[in-house]
This record gives structure tokens, sequence and C-alpha cells, in this order.
């Protein structure tokens, strides 16, 4: 759990700030069609965006927003004599209920980096400002949502009709489930929305995607028709004005749990949404997928065998299959779990539910209490706070947070699982070995890719709520599956490459799936092309 008062100022404040490449990028963008316009600029922070204006000879009038005195004063000291901009020393929310209060003139454009603080870290009044400005514009709040949102909903609100938006954004606004009612938001709201999205990391010493979002606000009077394009560059040295003149795609409505899709080009995208799902079946239809073992504290409860005959804990542990522990192969076996037991690795979870403690369990647990060990909330919470709920042992593990692919492994041990993986139960009459196989295939990847969510650096996690939107391709049952899964698993043992693994996984089903070898071939093209960007 997150503490509020354990955190960095700058994370309490969500202050990363704008490098200029892209202040001007944006910048230019908004002035492209004239510079005399009414600008608001929400969270100012060090004023490189007014800055750029400065250097741009904007010729209107802006007004900059920012809460600490601090920064606020670095800005007024940047603007100097200028007199067509003003600096307002307070918190957005305040500046927002008070100018729909008393004004009437909206802006013709609001650009900025709004702060990325999470709803826990906001102060009750912050929270309340937040809910109010999501309910009047038909966003449910929940404590998920973080204050980037107000603000992008709340700057809109602040627009003319035809004005222009220009953010910087976290990438959460693509693919995020809390971010869900914005995007239908700013599709209903914004008639042309382009958003420029980053191959490389390109704010120094954070681990954060942003994307560029660029709309201009809808007239009453416009059509039903919506455009919107999505930028794809390498870095910030792609960020030309050539990119203002890039094609937008119509669309009259799209109801979509995750923008990711936008990454592909329209043709790709119908083909996801029409040929791909005739011809593919849910994940859920085949099994259930449940979060692993949530401990409260892997470091106790996760041990390896020497702790285990240090403390005589045999009678109260299960095979784990944890962080650090290795499985090559599709299947975690007993030489698997030899094989990590004698390289010391975490391998056992303690399980102490129901059970008459003994002296040497007492005294491990008691050593816990003398450290610290049990005082984290979700201990503190249980009857015994060494009891850890809900340790079962699934036929299937799939790896929650992903790298170059995703991992998925047959229980062979009765072991369990933390949460550093989901733990899946088939339904009855599923053949295994035929999910396993089918699961490699470029059909199932590409959907991971599409309904993951991507974190910095590249990493994929996938919940199991997001189970519900990978799909498998449909096969007859006319390959043997069990021959196939066993060499499958060979393959990965010999640390074959994943795009050797998935290229022949493809051609032993091609001729036995409903899609024809051309729509294969695509969707490893498109399988290729995301996992390739992801994790450049």
């Amino acid at each position: 759990m997150n503490i509020r008062n354990e955190q960095t100022e700058q994370k309490l404040r969500g202050g990363y700030y704008t490098p200029t490449d892209i202040a001007d990028f944006l910048v230019r963008w908004v002035l492209k069609d004239r510079n005399d316009i009414r600008i608001l600029e929400p969270s100012a922070g060090n004023g490189v965006f007014i800055k750029s204006l400065l250097h741009h000879e904007f010729n209107g009038t802006a007004s900059a927003v920012e809460l600490l005195e601090e920064e606020a004063s670095k800005i007024i000291r940047t603007i100097g004599e200028a007199d067509n901009f003003s600096v307002f020393v307070e918190d957005f929310y305040d500046f927002y209920k008070r100018f729909n209060k008393n004004s009437s003139e909206k802006y013709d454009a609001v650009i900025g980096n709004p702060p990325y603080i999470r709803y826990q870290y906001l102060t009750e009044g912050q929270r309340n400002y937040q809910s109010d400005i999501l309910d009047n514009n038909g966003i449910k709040p929940n404590k998920l949502i973080n204050s980037w949102m107000a603000f992008t909903v709340a700057s809109i609100e602040l627009l003319k009709e035809g004005g222009k938006i220009a953010f910087v954004l976290p990438t959460d606004l693509l693919q995020v489930s809390y971010a869900k009612q914005l995007r239908q938001f700013l599709f209903e709201n914004l008639s042309k929305l382009s958003v420029v999205t980053f191959q490389n990391l390109v704010f120094e010493n954070i681990q954060q995607d942003v994307v560029l979002l660029m709309g201009e606000k809808k007239e009453n009077d416009e059509s039903d028709i919506h455009f919107l394009r999505v930028l794809d560059v390498e870095n910030r040295a792609d960020l030309t004005d050539d990119l203002f003149d890039e094609p937008f795609d119509h669309y009259e409505s799209y109801d979509s749990d995750k923008w990711t899709k936008f990454y592909l080009s329209r043709e790709d995208r119908n083909f996801y949404e029409t040929k791909f799902l005739e011809k593919t079946k849910g994940f859920n239809e085949f099994a259930k997928g449940e979060v692993g073992v949530t401990t409260g504290n892997n470091d106790f409860f996760a041990i390896s065998n020497d702790t285990v005959q240090q403390y005589s804990l045999t009678d109260y542990v299960r095979p784990l299959l944890g962080r650090s522990v290795e499985v090559k192969g599709l299947f975690y076996t007993e030489n698997d779990l030899k094989s990590n037991t004698i390289t010391g690795k975490k391998v056992w979870l303690l399980d102490f539910n129901g059970c008459e403690l003994s002296k040497e369990a007492k005294n491990y647990i008691n050593l816990g209490v003398k450290t610290g060990q049990n005082t984290g909330y979700k201990l503190r919470i249980r009857h015994r706070w060494y009891d850890v709920p809900s340790i079962w042992a699934p036929q299937a593990f799939l790896l929650r947070r992903i790298g170059e692919y995703p991992r998925i492994v047959i229980n062979q041990i009765e072991a369990t699982s933390t949460d550093t993986f989901h733990r899946l139960k088939f339904y009855e009459n599923i053949n295994i070995s035929k999910f396993m196989f089918l699961f490699y295939s470029s059909v199932t990847l590409l959907s991971f890719e599409l309904e993951g969510r991507v974190f910095g650096g590249g990493a994929l996690e996938i919940l199991p709520g997001d189970l519900k939107n990978i799909n498998l391709p449909q096969v007859d049952d006319n390959l043997d599956y069990d021959v196939l899964l066993s060499e499958l698993d060979m393959r990965f043992r010999k640390d074959q490459t994943i795009n050797e693994i998935v290229t022949w996984v493809d051609s032993m089903i091609s001729g036995h799936t409903l899609m024809q070898e051309e729509e294969l071939n695509r969707t490893y093209k498109m399988w290729k092309f995301l996992n390739t960007k992801r994790r450049g």
C-alpha cells in the first residue's frame, strides 16, 4: 500500500517536466493557423510552454496556472515585461471552479503537461473537485483515476468550440481500463484527434511512456464524422511539422476497450475487428484465470529449501512457482523443482492454515514478528497474520508481466504461485495440449499485444479481466496435439527464438484453421510489428 508521507515531493505533485523540443512541437501546432489567440496552461511547472510561446513571438494572451510559488516565480521572471501573460499561483481545481463561475469567454487553446498524481496522493478537496469535474462530464469517478484525466476533461470543458488542446499524457490513455470513459469522451467531444506515439522513451530518468494528444473541439453544427490519426515516431527528433499534414482516418463511431489498435493501419484494424474475430475463439471459452496468491510479504512466506530445513518446516510448505523460479519449458516438473532447489531458489510457500504449530514453526513466526514482517496492511487485517488465504494449485500458470512474449506453464507438481503469475483452471472436456499449442500461434500473441497494458521499458501486463479479449485460432482436431506440445516444449528448452517458435506453430496449423494462409501471414506481421515496437 502506498503511503503518502513515504512518497517523493515530485511524485506527490506529479511534476515531470516536458523536454523543450516537445513543448515547441505542440506550440507550433497550436499556433500554426494564428498566433493571436487566448491560451491556458493549467499546470505550468517550470514554464517550458510559456518559454516556447515567447520564442514563437506569441501575440495573443496566455494564462499560466501553477500551484508552487517557487515555480511560479520562475515563470514570472521568464515573462519579464511581457504584458500578455498572466500567472495564477493556485491549484488548478480552484482556478477551474472560479473560472466557471465568473468567466463567459472560453479559451482558444489549452496546452501543457498535466500532473500525474494518483488518487491516494490527492488531498480530500482535490479528490472532490476531481470527482465533480468527471461527474459533470458524464465520467464515473473511481479510486484508480489519476489526476491527468480530470485535468484533460476540465481543459476541454474550458475550450471554445473549434479550440485546440495539446497535452503530454501517459500511454495509459490508449490502454488502461480506467481511461476507457475518457477515450469515449475524447471521441465524442473532439472532431479531430491526433495522437503521437514514441518508439523510445522521451523523458529522461523516468520509466514513463508518453503520447502527445492534439485535438480540436467539436462545434455544435459539425457532422458526426470524427477524424482520428495515430502518428508513430521513433523519438523526439522526428517531431517535425510534416506530421501536421498526415492524413486522418474517418470514423462515425468507435467502441473499443483499448486504443492500442490504432498503432496498426486502418486495413489491419478492420481485419482484426472482423475476420480475425470471426475465425478465433476467446480465451475464456477454454479456461478461467485468477490472480496468484497474495501473501502480503513474499520475502517471509516464499522460502528456500535451506530455510525449510533450518526451521523444520516440511509439514507447512507447498511447491511454489515464484518470481525467481526458472521453468524453461511448458511444464513445471519434479526435475524443475529439484533443479531450482539445488540452486537455492525460493521454491516453497508457507501454508500454516488450519495447522497446529510446532516449536520450530513458532520460532520462525516469532522471528517474523521480531523483525517486523507482520506489519503490512494485508497481514494486520488477518485473524492470524501468518495464514495466507486462497492457497490452491491450478492446472496452469500464466505470467502476469510479460517481457519478450507471454509465458504459460502446465502445473505437474501441485504447485501454487505468487501473484507474479495468474492461476488457470480449464473447463471440462478442454483439450489442454491443443490449447497450449495454439497459445503460441501468432493469432494468440497478437491479441496479447493489443489487449495488454504496456509499462515504461516495454513490459506488458495482462490481468484476469483482460483475458476476455484474448483470442486463439479456431483449429480442427486432425493434428496430434500431444506430440506437437511435446515438441514445442523441447523447442523452448533448446532456447529457440520466439520468432522461430511462432513461425513453426503457424506452419503446423496452416490448413487446419479457418484462417487462410495469407491471413495467418498477416497476423504474424501484425504481431511482429507490435512486439518490436513495444520492446524497442
